[in-house]
């Protein structure tokens, strides 16, 4: 995955109708920045949906590792 566009905050807001469609028909990545700092991140809706998906199976193996005392 290549780095994503950054964009401040004011600029996003100002583009966000085209920043939804680059992330939701062309896969685009636009991290938002506030203060130059990172504020958030726009991904696509697949990408969010196994990003959540990854995270909750991480859980659930560090909460099975932790009730058995040792990896399965």
């Amino acid at each position: 995955m290549k780095k994503p566009q950054s964009l401040p905050v004011e600029q996003a807001r100002k583009e966000f109708a085209d920043l939804l469609d680059g992330s939701q028909h062309k896969g685009e990545h636009t991290e938002i920045t506030r203060r130059s700092k990172p504020a958030g991140v726009l991904v696509p809706p697949d990408w969010y949906e196994a990003a959540v998906a990854a995270m909750a199976e991480v859980k659930e193996l560090r909460r099975k590792v932790t009730e058995s005392g040792s990896p399965s």
